[in-house]
């Protein structure tokens, strides 16, 4: 590989040095991990692109799709915070966003007056429905080479890979001092 061109090349390029360097460095991991890290930044920026100029954030977007998934549209803030990979700090600045837009609503509970009630009003449910077909198309270009059955492989051995992430906490990692 005389003169890597793509990122994935790039990446192995770079990974080929490492290994020089620290043969025991797990390379093919290192690399799989690089690729899945580049795919979702990727798939990020598009998306983001896509809804930028409605002056929405992919994160808000994702938020609104998920409480629009919802029958009701209803959802309390902690259970969008897990669906959307959102830390409560950044799932409460979200709605902010949100409820100022007018796209959500943010009320007590009628039930639990210590939790709150996400909803999705009928301008958020119209912008949705406005910008997920784009999204789509968006989708099935980028997996048009995949066909649903490999699609599906690849959702099982991502379901593999996801929950070795969860179980190792970061407060395992060791501290570091300067």
């Amino acid at each position: 590989m005389n003169n890597p061109t793509s990122p994935f090349d790039l990446m192995e390029h770079n990974l080929q040095g490492l290994h020089a360097r620290m043969p025991d460095a797990p390379a093919l991991s290192i690399l799989l991990s690089r690729m899945i890290m580049h795919i979702g930044r990727e798939m990020a920026a598009r998306f983001e692109q896509q809804i930028r100029p409605v002056g929405l954030t992919e994160a808000e977007f994702r938020v609104l799709t998920t409480l629009y998934s919802r029958p009701d549209g209803v959802a309390h803030p902690g259970d969008v915070s897990l669906q959307t990979s959102q830390s409560p700090a950044n799932m409460s600045r979200i709605c902010d966003a949100l409820v100022g837009r007018d796209l959500i609503t943010r009320v007590l509970s009628a039930q639990d007056r210590r939790r709150m009630v996400l909803r999705i009003t009928a301008g958020g449910e119209a912008l949705v429905q406005e910008l997920l077909p784009e999204m789509f198309a968006l989708l099935r270009n980028a997996l048009k080479d995949f066909p649903d059955t490999e699609q599906r492989q690849m959702i099982a051995q991502l379901r593999r890979l996801g929950p070795n992430f969860d179980r190792s906490p970061l407060a395992d990692a060791p501290e570091r001092t300067a």
